[in-house]
Formats: structure tokens, C-alpha cells, sequence
């Protein structure tokens, strides 16, 4: 497996966890959108979907395990 093959393996999972974080907010905290994109600290304009919530807890989680070196940067 190639390096860019190991690399979007990696972000597909990261994205997949984002997707059930989204859930889990939406459906036991009843959270929109801009509440969760607020959380993971992005700015919203009020036309948020879940789906940009989603992308925005893959980009935080992807930065902070770069942070960390759970994955290289």
C-alpha cells in the first residue's frame, strides 16, 4: 500500500468517527450544526449543514493527532 493510499485510509476513518460524533451530538444533545461547529471551535455564519459540522470535527481531530503524533505530519 502506497503512502497516499495509507493517507486517505487514515482520513476516510477520521471522517467516518466525525460522522458519528455529528450523530451522537444531533440526536442525545439535539446540537445543530452551528452549535457543533462552535464546539470544535470554528466560526459560523448560520448556514451550516451537518455535513460542514462534519468536516469541521475531521479537520480538528486531524490537526490535534498531528499535534500529538498519532499521525505524521
Amino acid at each position: 500500500m502506497t503512502k497516499q493510499e495509507q493517507e486517505q485510509q487514515v482520513f476516510t476513518h477520521i471522517e467516518h468517527l466525525a460522522e458519528e460524533q455529528v450523530l451522537f451530538l444531533k440526536n442525545r444533545y439535539k446540537m445543530n450544526p452551528q452549535d457543533i461547529i462552535h464546539m470544535y471551535g470554528g466560526q459560523t455564519l448560520g448556514t451550516e449543514t451537518y455535513q460542514d459540522a462534519v468536516e469541521r470535527i475531521a479537520a480538528f481531530n486531524i490537526m490535534n493527532a498531528g499535534k500529538n503524533g498519532f499521525v505524521a505530519n
